[in-house]
């Protein structure tokens, strides 16, 4: 929520800046202004601290006031009348709020340009950043903060914590702690996730203290690549783990299952009625092991790879044709397009690519209903590589899913594993590729998929 400025309130304690009405008369300065004035000298109006000239372009503007609204901001240049009649070089930022003017006074010069050099650093600065005054309002952005947050209409000021309600912590937050912080040590940073043009990115929004003149500086900065990393980090270590587990469990589990096996099979002949139902229920329970064990061994083990070249769309002809007696079976339609001008190569191991398509083709069709349709599109993509788009229309995924789509174990299908999707990203990116997915409750899911292409001459 935008709040409405109170000039009175703003005045930086340390600045040079004087609040006039419509006639030019002085309602309000800061104790910058009064140490510049003689002793027991407190100016009622402009014309006591003013040269004419000067004192000729802000009554224009005074005037102005009274008939029309002024948004923007001005300078103006003359003389200060400093004690003992002395006269010092000045520009003036003059800015009109509703039936009062803010008059920011700078003098000299040289000051004048050191100024200009400052603004023009802060203005075309690479990330967003804007001044915050002691009481915590926004008083001045640079043009990417303003990009970012369009919404900031240039007649109010917008508090800082009103900012922080258009962000989303990722952690625990107080923002009385945040400005105590960036009071008492000098700075302040806080992580937040914010929405815009609807991606969301992440962000290290921090305030620093400028001693001199009590004011705040706010930078916000995008850390959402190097977030995408640390997820991409962390999911890495998520399927080490796993293969640390699995050689593990394939070392401690596969002796007492052959074991097993090998007696079930014994008392397969020796049981009948009930007992006989028993054991085979107990047979296909152990089936069922051996398939979780091999799924993760799948992605701990470096595979001995066989790497060819070789055309990725008779490759997926050859999954569909797999797939295809299932698909009539199930009463589902399966469209297969090709858009390219010539064969699509790229340099992998074929049966492991193959066992990447009939995972995510399997796990769509089985995601869809009778006469739904799933859709297999490849074409030459941007930067030289091949585009898969594998779609469906499904049920879809709640949001929740889709974020944890290819860690291990995650799953929304009865009696799976959840390890079939993490080997398909594992194996995807081995070979240079990527994965993505888009997904839309009661609509369907899209899974997109890029490969290097390889051009023989």
């Amino acid at each position: 929520m935008l709040n409405t400025l109170d000039i009175n309130r703003y005045l930086e304690s340390s600045l040079f800046k004087i609040v006039l009405d419509e006639e030019g008369d002085i309602l309000n300065m800061t104790e910058a202004v009064k140490l510049l004035m003689p002793k027991d000298f407190i100016p009622h109006h402009i014309s006591e601290i003013f040269d004419h000239s000067l004192l000729e372009q802000i009554e224009k503007r005074l005037f102005l006031m009274k008939t029309e609204t002024i948004a923007d901001q001005t300078v103006l240049t003359g003389h200060l009348i400093m004690p003992n009649n002395n006269r010092e070089p000045c520009h003036i930022i003059y800015q009109q709020y509703s039936s009062r003017a803010l008059l920011t006074i700078k003098i000299g010069e040289q000051n004048h340009k050191l100024h200009q050099l400052y603004e023009s650093a802060y203005l075309t600065a690479t990330i967003p950043m804007a001044l915050v005054n002691e009481s915590g309002y926004i008083i001045s952005t640079n043009d990417l903060f303003s990009e970012i947050f369009p919404d900031q209409n240039p007649s109010e000021l917008l508090h800082l914590q009103d900012l922080f309600n258009l962000m989303v912590p990722t952690s625990s937050f107080s923002f009385e702690e945040y400005i105590l912080k960036a009071l008492t040590q000098g700075s302040s940073t806080v992580k937040m996730s914010y929405t815009f043009k609807e991606i969301q990115r992440y962000q290290d929004v921090s305030l620093k203290l400028d001693c001199k003149t009590q004011m705040f500086i706010l930078r916000i900065e995008d850390i959402t690549e190097r977030e995408r990393l640390f997820e991409q980090l962390a999911h890495s270590d998520q399927l080490s783990t796993t293969g640390e587990i699995a050689a593990s469990i394939a070392h401690e589990v596969r002796n007492p299952m052959t074991t097993l096996q090998g007696f079930l099979q014994l008392l397969e002949h020796e049981v009948t009625g009930n007992a006989q139902m028993y054991v085979n229920v107990i047979q296909d329970e152990v089936k069922r092991m051996n398939e979780i064990l091999n799924e993760m061994l799948a992605l701990s083990k470096p595979a001995v790879d066989e790497i060819t070249v070789f055309s990725l769309s008779v490759l997926i002809e050859d999954v569909l044709i797999l797939l295809r007696p299932k698909a009539l079976l199930d009463q589902v339609h399966l469209v297969n397009e090709f858009n390219a001008t010539g064969s699509l190569l790229i340099k992998a191991n074929p049966n492991r690519i193959k066992q990447v398509f009939i995972n995510l083709l399997k796990n769509a069709m089985e995601a869809m209903s009778t006469n739904d349709t799933l859709s297999v599109l490849i074409s030459e993509g941007d930067q030289q590589n091949v585009d898969i788009f594998i779609s469906d229309t499904g049920s879809g995924m709640e949001k929740e899913m889709l974020e944890n789509l290819f860690l291990p174990f995650i799953t929304n299908k009865p009696g799976g594993t959840g390890l079939g999707l993490p080997f398909v990203k594992k194996t995807v990116q081995e070979y240079g590729g990527s994965i993505s997915v888009t997904s839309e409750v009661g609509k369907g899911t899209v899974f997109h998929l890029s490969f290097p292409q390889i051009f023989v001459s």
